[in-house]
C-alpha cells in the first residue's frame, strides 16, 4: 500500500505534465490553512522517453570525500538545500546520483520538487486513530516533501539495504519501489516501518529551508485523489552539485 501510494503520487504530478491539458479543482493552501478554492489548469509538455532500465553501477570520478549532495532550487534568490549523502551504506544510490550531477544539463527532464505535505498539528497524536488515511494521526498531509529525478535513460533506481525502523525528520529516502522519485521528512515517521530506503539527511541548519518551503509557497490540495495529495501550485526546478564533506 505504501509503494502504491508513492507511486501515485509521482504519476499523478507527471500525468499533469504530460501531452493534454486538464482542469483539477484543488484547494489552495498557504501556510497549511485553506484559503479558497479555485480550479487550476496543469501546464502541458511533451513527456520524455525513457528506457525501461535500472540504474545499478555506473563508474563515476568522485572522491570518498565528496558525500555533500548540494541541491538548489531555482527561486529568486536560489534556496540551497545540503544533503549528507549515505555513500557507505547507500553505494547504487550515491553512483545514479553522481550519474545525474555530471549528465544533469542532458538528463533532467525535469527535475523538480512538486509535491509539499505540511506537518498538521494532530501529527502522532494518540486522540487519533493509529492510520495514515480517513483521519488518522498520520495524515493527511503527510509531513514530506517530494522531487523527482526524470531522466532519458532511467526509470528505476536498484535499491541499496538501509531501511530504518522509523524515518527520522530530515531523512531522505527513495518514494517507493524502485522509483526514481525521492522525499524528504519533515517530521519522524514510525507509520511506516523499514519500506523505504533513506539514502540521505539535510543538514541541520538546512532543514527550517525545507520547513519553509510548505509554509510560504501555495499549496493545492487534490481532495477527491485517494488519497489525498498535497502540492506545490508551482512546481520548483532544481539542479545538484558536489561540494567536498
Amino acid at each position: 500500500a505504501l509503494v502504491i501510494f508513492f507511486m501515485i503520487s509521482g504519476l499523478i504530478h507527471f500525468l499533469s505534465t504530460s501531452g493534454s491539458n486538464r482542469n483539477d479543482v484543488v484547494k489552495i493552501r498557504r501556510g497549511g490553512a485553506d484559503t479558497t478554492t479555485v480550479a487550476i489548469e496543469e501546464s502541458s509538455a511533451n513527456a520524455a522517453k525513457r528506457n525501461d532500465a535500472s540504474f545499478t553501477n555506473e563508474q563515476s570520478n568522485h572522491s570518498n570525500n565528496q558525500n555533500i549532495l548540494s541541491l538548489t532550487i531555482e527561486t529568486s534568490p536560489p534556496i540551497i538545500i545540503r544533503i549528507a549523502v549515505l555513500k557507505k551504506e547507500c553505494p547504487k544510490a550515491y553512483e545514479f546520483l553522481s550519474f545525474m550531477v555530471d549528465n544533469q544539463q542532458a538528463e533532467c527532464r525535469p527535475c523538480t520538487i512538486y509535491r509539499g505535505e505540511p506537518v498538521p498539528s494532530y501529527w502522532g497524536s494518540e486522540d487519533y486513530p493509529d492510520r495514515y488515511f480517513d483521519g488518522g494521526r498520520w495524515g493527511p498531509p503527510y509531513a514530506l516533501v517530494q522531487g523527482g529525478l526524470v531522466n532519458s535513460r532511467f526509470n528505476k533506481v536498484e535499491q541499496d539495504n538501509h531501511r530504518p525502523k522509523i524515518l527520522k525528520r530530515g531523512m531522505v529516502a527513495w518514494a517507493g519501489g524502485n522509483s526514481i522519485h525521492f522525499f524528504i521528512a519533515l517530521a519522524d515517521h514510525p507509520e511506516w516501518g523499514d519500506v523505504h530506503t533513506a539514502w540521505g539527511e539535510v543538514l541541520t541548519d538546512d532543514m527550517p529551508l525545507v520547513d519553509a518551503l510548505v509554509k510560504e509557497r501555495p499549496l493545492k490540495v487534490l481532495e477527491h485523489n485517494n488519497p489525498v495529495l498535497t502540492y506545490f501550485v508551482e512546481p520548483m526546478h532544481f539542479h545538484l552539485e558536489w561540494k567536498g564533506g
